[in-house]
């Protein structure tokens, strides 16, 4: 609802409620929202049962934050790219979503791919179409109940005033600032009786913008995957982790085509039962390429996410590369890690592919130590108060090379590393890296003199290493980075 016409008293609120009450005409529209599904489909069944109970009490509008694709082959890695999670959608009955990073992914051509496949809108304020589309509205309205609901878009723009991704994916696009574009929008929308918007821009940034006092009754946020609810200024906040562990409902009570009172509830999915009609399409979808249901070894006991980096970075490091080049340090980015562990048992293919939706390619060559440890010590300070980088200020890094970061003796908000302890010589060493490290990290002059890009994908390197274990593979769950005060040092 606009703040500027839905100020009511609480003696106004109950008299209306035991108005309807008493008539019986209350009405309710519940707004399912979801983000950062990353193609679980597997989930999707639960989500449709939780669809079809608040069907039965009242009007449901199904919305999404972003990032609906990237994290699972049967998804990413179909004929049509991104489509299958789209048709799920479909079935489930989606209304509105905005784009999130990943969406991007694939380019332009896969991105309104998917956008012609979809039976929802999509919304997107601080994106432009640089060839001149204009499928993708900065808002769109949905009337239930006789209540107008406005629902607007915003994309982060984490990677230096783009979405965070790879540079090819945006070549087609321009955008303006998330935060501020979405702060600038709610003035300009049209009057409603409930604003939403759908942001992908992480929960700083919404919290950030709800203390501007914008024109949001709620905020249905994505993009850092975090698990919260609640009320800042007279905007309430939600965002819902990632592939469909839990999703938040606002209960509109509607009176008389007024909205009367809105209730938040954040559901756990994991005790949902699945709809029986959308779980056989996941099935049939599961069993569409055989190739994906290849096993390729077998875990011995159960990995970790600091597992699935080793096995990653080992990958990489034990690769036969052209012209006999071995590395001898081997470094990885932890936020492409993109799965929590491996089970114990059979290892398939498409648990492989899944740990590299990206698609990443190896780059090979040469570094010094202070080359290594200015990359890694900028990423640790990179970030301020007012732009927060959610990857800084931890060992972001994952490496075969044990290496402690050293901080200042006070904690600092920007820098705070000072330096890097490690037991390499002053020369230059053999390094393998995949592009997203190379490409974003690295200075691009040494990347062009020094580094080459091999062409070799990170999955082609992680389905060799996984064969070679013929009798088992056995994790290793140990982190090899750290950090440490100047002053705790050994």
């Amino acid at each position: 609802m606009r703040k500027t016409s839905f100020f009511i008293t609480t003696l106004l609120l109950i008299s209306l409620l035991a108005g309807c009450n008493k008539s019986n005409d209350t009405r309710h529209v519940y707004i399912i929202s979801t983000n950062d599904i990353h193609a679980s489909i597997d989930a999707m069944p639960k989500l449709a049962t939780i669809v079809r109970e608040y069907e039965a009490k009242g009007t449901v509008i199904l919305v999404d934050a972003g990032d609906r694709v990237t994290g699972n082959a049967y998804v990413d890695d179909a004929i049509a790219p991104g489509l299958p999670i789209i048709e799920l959608m479909n079935e489930v009955g989606y209304d509105v979503a905005t784009l999130g990073n990943h969406e991007f992914d694939k380019g332009r051509d896969v991105l309104y791919a998917m956008l012609e496949a979809s039976d929802f809108e999509w919304v997107c304020s601080n994106m432009t179409d640089l060839t001149g589309d204009t499928r993708i509205k900065p808002y769109t309205s949905i009337t239930a109940e006789g209540v107008d609901i406005c629902f607007a878009g915003v994309v982060d723009t984490d990677g230096g005033g783009r979405p965070l991704g790879g540079d090819r994916s945006y070549v087609d696009f321009s955008f303006t600032p998330d935060c501020d574009t979405a702060y600038e929008l709610s003035a300009m929308l049209p009057e409603s009786d409930f604003v939403v918007l759908l942001s992908h821009m992480g929960l700083d940034n919404d919290r950030r913008l709800a203390e501007r006092l914008p024109v949001y009754d709620w905020i249905a946020g994505g993009h850092s995957h975090d698990i919260y609810g609640g009320q800042i200024n007279d905007t309430y906040i939600s965002q819902n982790n990632k592939n469909l562990r839990y999703v938040t409902i606002a209960d509109i009570a509607v009176c008389d085509e007024e909205v009367v009172h809105v209730a938040y509830t954040q559901l756990n999915t994991a005790d949902v039962a699945a709809d029986d009609r959308i779980a056989a399409m996941v099935a049939e979808l599961k069993l569409s390429d055989p190739e994906l249901n290849t096993v390729e070894t077998v875990v011995t006991s159960p990995a970790t996410k600091e597992g699935v980096s080793n096995f990653t970075i080992a990958a990489l490091a034990t690769y036969p590369y052209p012209e006999d080049f071995v590395p001898e340090i081997t470094i990885y980015h932890y936020g492409g890690i993109r799965l929590d562990g491996f089970d114990e048992g059979d290892l398939k293919r498409v648990d492989i592919l899944n740990n590299d939706p990206f698609l990443s390619t190896i780059y090979i060559g040469e570094m010094t130590p202070r080359e290594i440890e200015q990359f890694i010590i900028d990423k640790y300070n990179n970030g301020t108060p007012e732009n927060v980088d959610k990857e800084s200020h931890y060992p972001y890094f994952r490496s075969d090379l044990e290496y402690t970061i050293i901080l200042s003796e006070e904690p600092a908000e920007s820098p705070d590393a000072i330096g890097i302890k490690h037991n390499l010589a002053p020369r230059k060493y053999r390094v393998a890296m995949c592009n997203y490290v190379a490409e974003n990290y690295i200075d691009k002059d040494l990347v062009a003199s020094r580094l080459h890009n091999t062409g070799i994908t990170v999955r082609e390197a992680m389905l060799r290493y996984a064969r070679s274990f013929t009798e088992g593979y056995m994790p290793d769950n140990k982190c090899y980075q750290d950090e440490v005060r100047a002053s705790e040092q050994k």
